[in-house]
C-alpha cells in the first residue's frame, strides 16, 4: 500500500509543506518542484515547512538549490528532528533566508515569514489539514482559531 511522504498546498505567495519521517519519493519531489515558479519573483514567495523527520535527500536538495538560482526565499522549517535541522542548516548556506524552528514555534515561524493575518490563520488551518492527511501531529498550534 502506497503511503504519501509529503503533501503541500500553494496559497498565492505562501507554500505550506508537510513531510513525514521519510524522504519524499522522486515523483512527489518532481511535482513539488514543478510548482516552484508558479509565483514570481521567487523572493516574494514564503515557504512554511513542517517535518516529522523526513525531507529531501541530497539529489532533491540540489534540485531545490538549482531552482532557487541564488534567490533568497524566506523559508521556515518546523521540526524536532536533528537530521532535518542539519539538512536545513546545509540548505541555508545557499539560501541564508532559511530558519529552522521547533514544534512549539509556529508563531515565530509566521512572524519570521512576515505573513499577513489571513495567511497566519490559513497556514495554521492548512498545516493541521495536511498533517492529518499524512497521519501526523507535529506542530503545536498557538492560540489561533482553526
Amino acid at each position: 500500500m502506497f503511503r504519501a511522504t509529503m503533501n503541500w498546498r500553494r496559497m498565492a505567495r505562501l507554500v505550506v509543506t508537510v513531510h513525514t519521517e521519510a524522504v519524499p519519493s522522486d515523483e512527489d519531489w518532481d511535482a513539488y518542484m514543478a510548482q516552484v515558479d508558479a509565483y514570481l519573483p521567487l523572493e516574494d514567495q514564503r515557504i512554511l515547512v513542517v517535518s516529522a523527520g523526513g525531507g529531501p535527500n541530497g539529489k532533491q536538495r540540489k534540485m531545490m538549490i538549482d531552482a532557487l538560482n541564488g534567490a533568497r526565499v524566506p523559508v521556515a522549517i518546523i521540526t524536532s528532528s536533528l537530521l532535518m535541522r542539519g539538512a536545513g542548516t546545509a540548505v541555508s548556506w545557499f539560501n541564508p533566508s532559511l530558519k529552522v524552528l521547533g514544534p512549539d514555534d509556529l508563531d515565530a515561524a509566521v512572524e519570521y515569514l512576515g505573513l499577513t493575518t489571513w495567511e497566519r490563520v490559513e497556514s495554521a488551518r492548512t498545516l493541521k489539514e495536511l498533517e492529518k492527511g499524512l497521519g501526523l501531529d507535529v506542530v503545536r498550534l498557538p492560540n489561533v482559531d482553526v
